[in-house]
């Protein structure tokens, strides 16, 4: 399970990867600009979000410099291609839970309802 922050950076890489066969060129500005500013990211936390994502393979990440400027290589592994199928099935596990629930309201006020007219 990922944290919030690794799955912004893994929002951001997967999107920009898939597009090009899995393979992608990325400096530090350009991911942090694909992370919304409503988001509390901030530059530090990028390193030690790239390693967790690399020691749990998701991407194979090669650190270059272009021009003078840092430029991040990312070619996604297996994990990298299911990240959407994972953040898929999140969704639909918080969707389930909340049919759940209000299912489980549903049924405790109708019990209560037929409680009190058959007791009440």
């Amino acid at each position: 399970m990922l944290s919030r922050k690794e799955k912004l950076i893994m929002k951001a890489v997967y999107s920009k990867a898939v597009k090009t066969e899995g393979k992608c060129l990325m400096t530090p500005t350009e991911l942090l600009t694909d992370i919304s500013f409503k988001e509390d990211f901030r530059r530090e936390d990028l390193e030690p979000c790239l390693k967790t994502l690399v020691l749990e393979d998701y991407f194979e990440l090669i650190d270059t410099e272009k021009k003078g400027e840092r430029v991040f290589c990312f070619t996604l592994h297996q994990n990298g291609y299911a990240f959407a199928r994972q953040i898929e099935s999140e969704r639909r596990a918080i969707k389930f839970k909340i049919v759940l629930t209000v299912a489980g309201a549903i049924l405790s006020v109708t019990l209560v309802r037929v409680l009190t007219l058959l007791f009440g």
